[in-house]
């Protein structure tokens, strides 16, 4: 059920875990190129996914392998993306 309304409404799963999804994303980003992250850095596409899911503001890392791997903060994909400035 959860699967559906993810989908049908474009709604994270409220139970989600930001660190994994952020993982998961990250794992997901190392596998496009360039153009198909829409010019973004795997740290700014992490970011842009977990704005536009509503997850994870406060999250500045994640942990993988170990090492610990940055985000890029909500500020910089805004200026890259203005879209996604929250109506005012």
């Amino acid at each position: 059920m959860a699967v559906w309304h993810v989908l049908t409404e474009r709604a994270a799963d409220k139970h989600a875990d930001p660190q994994m999804v952020a993982t998961k994303l990250m794992r997901w980003s190392w596998g496009l190129t360039d153009e198909q992250r829409g010019g973004l850095t795997s740290r700014q596409f992490i970011r842009y996914h977990l704005m536009r899911l509503k997850l994870g503001d406060d999250l500045t890392h994640l942990k993988y392998g170990n090492m610990p791997r940055r985000i890029a903060s909500v500020e910089e994909v805004l200026a890259l993306k203005p879209e996604l400035q929250p109506a005012q």
